[in-house]
């Protein structure tokens, strides 16, 4: 009996011990699990709080970089820097790994399927396999897909799309680059490039927002200069024969001449007009006179050097501007041309006077015929009408200036009626009385040499 009571005390200590432990574990547990909670909650509290804080970091990047990007974008700046300004501000806010702007090709008659490519205008780092002028089509690929669609995407978007879709994107556009976040530039619902990063720590919807800011901003700019260029161009070009006009013509021979003055370079001009273009209008009607001129604008463009400046000086006549060209080379050129024009089967070029489709031109040079503009045109003006009057078809250097106004057909030097010496008689030859010295016009230079034998010159000139 005692045996028993000594076997139930003892059972009951170890029961009750037992449940002392156990409820102490359980007690343990719980309050490890809510310290294991707390641990978690602060855990996330300091991730949210970096993130935050990184947030906040890249938002003040953004917001400084937003001022510079907009004010470098509209101070005029050329179209082949955008791409670069674009890219430095992607690269300091968002510090990505690698980055690439890519701008769409301007479409051009003689190949309209360049307007479908995208090109790479701008790579980071510069050792990257992505080189400037590598191209892409758009709809191909996860860049090309951007473009088509005009959605800025993450990885995360690229990878929810449709299988249909994503079979479509698959792989990568560039060599050697998988894009975390691209963005198109957008204009007038116009796919203008996109900016595509890779390896940014900035992944939330801020930095996707921030990247399509940017996005549209370049778009904008690119849109402008091309505007500005377009507007440019169309006020220097003639409408009908889309080369350069009279406006653009006289600038930038003002700007040549100066250039020439400073490298002590000769400049050339070649003034032209079609012979008998008014009969060719008469005859052929307006309409065919248009399309001769073009069709001869087109000509002479194609024979000329890349440094040459051509254009429509007014109604059928044009103008050359040949930098660096003596007189004899720019003789050579225009000879050249004038050449090539009578040689070409012109529509009704039979029909002409001529028998065929002809100009006349003058050549004059600076500094040895003129030594401003104005002057430079003038003389080959002068020289142009000689050609005329010499029967056409033809091109001439600068007429001989002589201190008279003017120098007649005979080549005669014109003596005026009061200085002019008495008839001789049949007994007495005729003898050249002395005479004063007669002063020149303002607009001719003196030359001794030319005219030291027709008149008399004093030892000084006046």
């Amino acid at each position: 009996m005692l045996l028993t009571t000594s076997v139930i005390l003892i059972a009951l200590g170890l029961s009750l011990g037992l449940f002392y432990i156990v409820t102490r574990y359980m007690s343990l547990r719980t309050e490890f699990e809510r310290v294991s909670s707390e641990v978690d909650a602060l855990t996330q509290q300091k991730a949210e709080l970096l993130q935050g804080l990184e947030r906040q970091q890249f938002l003040g990047r953004f917001v400084r970089e937003l001022p510079l990007l907009t004010e470098q974008l509209h101070s005029r700046v050329k179209a082949r820097r955008i791409p670069g300004i674009l890219l430095q501000v992607v690269i300091r806010s968002l510090e990505p790994r690698q980055a690439v702007v890519l701008l769409r090709r301007r479409r051009v008659e003689s190949e309209p399927e360049r307007a479908g490519r995208l090109t790479a205008a701008a790579v980071h780092p510069t050792t990257s396999p992505i080189k400037p002028g590598f191209q892409i089509n758009i709809g191909d690929g996860e860049l090309g897909f951007v473009a088509e669609t005009q959605l800025t995407m993450t990885r995360e978007d690229f990878e929810r799309e449709t299988s249909l879709n994503r079979q479509k994107i698959k792989g990568t556009d560039l060599p050697g680059f998988k894009p975390d976040m691209a963005a198109p530039m957008v204009f007038d619902e116009n796919t203008v490039g996109v900016i595509a990063i890779s390896g940014s720590p900035y992944q939330g919807s801020v930095a996707k927002k921030a990247m399509w800011l940017i996005a549209q901003i370049g778009a904008v700019a690119m849109h402008n200069v091309a505007a500005y260029s377009e507007m440019k161009i169309t006020a220097d070009m003639d409408g009908l024969t889309r080369i350069y006009n009279k406006r653009h013509l006289v600038r930038v021979l003002g700007e040549k001449i100066y250039q020439a003055q400073k490298q002590l370079t000769n400049l050339s001009v070649f003034l032209f007009d079609i012979d008998n273009f008014k009969n060719y209008n008469d005859v052929n009607g307006h309409v065919a006179g248009d399309k001769l001129l073009k069709e001869l604008a087109s000509m002479v463009k194609d024979n000329l050097r890349e440094e040459s400046i051509f254009g429509r000086f007014g109604g059928e006549e044009f103008l050359v501007i040949l930098p660096g060209s003596s007189n004899t080379e720019a003789l050579r050129v225009a000879e050249k041309l004038r050449t090539l024009i009578a040689q070409h089967d012109f529509p009704f070029a039979a029909k002409q006077p001529l028998g065929v489709l002809s100009i006349s031109g003058g050549v004059a040079t600076y500094p040895g015929d003129a030594l401003d503009s104005t002057s430079l045109l003038q003389t080959a003006d002068e020289a142009l009408y000689a050609a005329k009057h010499q029967g056409r078809n033809r091109v001439l250097p600068p007429q001989t200036k002589y201190i008279c106004e003017s120098r007649p057909p005979s080549g005669q030097f014109p003596v005026p009626q009061d200085l002019r010496p008495a008839a001789p008689s049949k007994s007495q030859p005729a003898v050249m009385t002395e005479t004063p010295s007669l002063a020149p016009p303002q607009n001719l230079r003196y030359d001794r040499t030319i005219i030291s034998t027709r008149i008399p010159i004093p030892d000084e000139e006046p």
